[in-house]
């Protein structure tokens, strides 16, 4: 990737500025308040960008063909207005004491975590559902020493500034796009039986695996799956929930273990393992999932490489 991709200009430091202008706004205010207004002001935001939200009701059409329009277009108005509450929960939660932070978010099923760490340590399965930034937060709250694998942003001031908050209260945080062989270094950072945060439900550009994902095809990246075998470490699946109240819920699932031998067939059967948890995520509560991805802008791609590859059309779960 070219380096000029990430390097600051004066746009940069003013987008920058905004950011940290809004962060001192949201922090004066009690935090239910600043959390319904980041909700309340990102809610219009299909009338901006109206050819998104468009495309935002066209995949959710698809996806779930039993709803009326009116569900579709609510799904997909609902799901900016997550948006916005993302955002003013972040930026408060992180600038809280950790007592004060568990007052907000807690995790359910922390001991299943527990019973990994610094034994076997994992892969914390997690997708763009409610609030993700939150769990990073938690775990780190509740004493977990973690590591994520995130994408790095255009912004580099902006870049950085994410990256202060969402290891405030201590992580590391290593880039899948601006890494020297990422893999490797999470590679290492497993083998000393430590948390490592995967947000794999991303469109993928390099050695993707195509699957089936809410009845259309889509490219997965399997580097969950290969470290998991390579490494020989359980994967947990995370999901975050929000609760009337507002209390965030981090909902930690049983470990899913990967197989014991590496080969091509069972990374992808272990991708489909795990890709089965977002969609059942997914069927719950559609406007949880952060929907202005273009989760399948290589749809037609893929189809071409099923149909020449037929031996990887069906992936039957073990």
């Amino acid at each position: 990737m070219a380096q000029d991709r990430f390097q600051k200009t004066p746009l940069h430091f003013l987008q920058y500025a905004g950011l940290r202008a809004l962060c001192l706004f949201l922090r004066l205010l009690p935090y239910r308040l600043a959390v319904w207004l980041g909700g309340a002001v990102m809610a219009p935001t299909h009338l901006i960008l109206h050819k998104r939200f468009e495309r935002m009701s066209h995949d959710i059409r698809l996806a779930f063909p039993d709803k009326t329009e009116n569900q579709i277009r609510q799904i997909a108005k609902d799901s900016w207005r997550n948006m916005g509450t993302i955002m003013a929960e972040f930026i408060q939660l992180s600038a809280m004491s950790v007592e004060q932070f568990k007052m907000h978010c807690r995790i359910d099923g922390i001991e299943k975590i527990h019973a990994l760490y610094n034994k076997t340590g994992g892969i914390i399965h997690i997708g763009h559902f409610t609030n993700w930034e939150a769990f990073g937060l938690a775990a780190s709250a509740y004493g977990f020493e973690k590591a994520v694998l995130a994408q790095r942003v255009d912004n580099p001031y902006v870049d950085e500034e994410i990256n202060r908050l969402r290891n405030i209260f201590s992580g590391t945080t290593f880039y899948s796009n601006h890494e020297d062989k990422p893999f490797f270094t999470c590679l290492r950072w497993l083998k000393k039986k430590k948390m490592l945060g995967i947000l794999f439900d991303q469109n993928t550009i390099a050695n993707e695996i195509w699957l089936p994902f809410l009845g259309r095809t889509a490219a997965f990246a399997p580097v969950t799956a290969l470290l998991a075998i390579k490494a020989q470490v359980p994967v947990i699946p995370v999901n975050v929930e929000r609760q009337p109240d507002g209390m965030l819920v981090c909902k930690v699932y049983d470990p899913v273990y990967p197989p014991t031998t590496y080969t091509a067939a069972n990374v992808r059967i272990f991708t489909r393992t795990l890709v089965d948890y977002y969609e059942t995520w997914l069927r719950e509560n559609p406007a949880s999932w952060l929907w202005a991805h273009n989760r399948w802008k290589r749809e037609a791609e893929g189809n071409a490489y099923l149909k020449n590859h037929p031996e990887d059309s069906n992936v039957s779960v073990q």
